[in-house]
């Protein structure tokens, strides 16, 4: 099995949390079923890296054929047993639709692990070029002469502000510095 890096599933989960113009609550349900699922691999670690050492954690599959899971039922398409009913019954759609993308992903670096490095970076470039272009136009819609220099100028204002002297854990909501 490929391990898709987690930071490729959080930017394709947070692209399409700005494709569909989430609220807070389902910012919380998207990342929890989109990227925090990914959670239960952290549970097989330690017997993972007795088994194989420390520099195993680096190869292109975890699957030490020991048999033993190292991730849960939820990392599979039976996981839609769990979380379809839940969606349903919740009449919220949002965790089954981030869940499915997930799981999509993980089977599909599956079925091309001779090509999973190249297939993860163009997916991960794509999927951040997507964030950059959506924030852009939405910040671009606000100003007359907008520019993308301006609003990677805005961009990287915003997020100094937020991590300067420990800001990022003293905000209060709403504050934009």
């Amino acid at each position: 099995m490929v391990q898709v890096l987690t930071t490729t599933h959080l930017v394709i989960a947070v692209l399409m949390g700005l494709l569909l113009n989430l609220n807070r609550d389902e910012w919380f349900a998207a990342l929890t079923f989109g990227v925090i699922i990914d959670a239960d691999h952290l549970f097989a670690l330690p017997r993972y890296v007795d088994d194989n050492g420390w520099t195993a954690i680096f190869r292109p599959t975890w699957d030490d054929e020991s048999g033993l899971p190292w991730k849960s039922l939820l990392h599979y398409p039976v996981g839609a047993a769990i979380i379809g009913p839940l969606a349903v019954g919740w009449r919220y759609m949002i965790p089954l639709t981030f869940w499915a993308v997930h799981v999509s992903i993980d089977e599909l670096q599956n079925e091309l692990i001779a090509y999973t490095n190249p297939i993860e970076a163009v997916m991960f470039a794509g999927a951040f070029a997507g964030i950059l272009f959506v924030g852009y136009s939405r910040w671009a819609e606000l100003r007359e002469d907008a520019t993308f220099k301006g609003y990677l100028r805005h961009v990287g204002s915003y997020w100094s502000g937020v991590f300067s002297q420990g800001n990022f854990f003293r905000r209060g909501r709403g504050d934009s510095t």
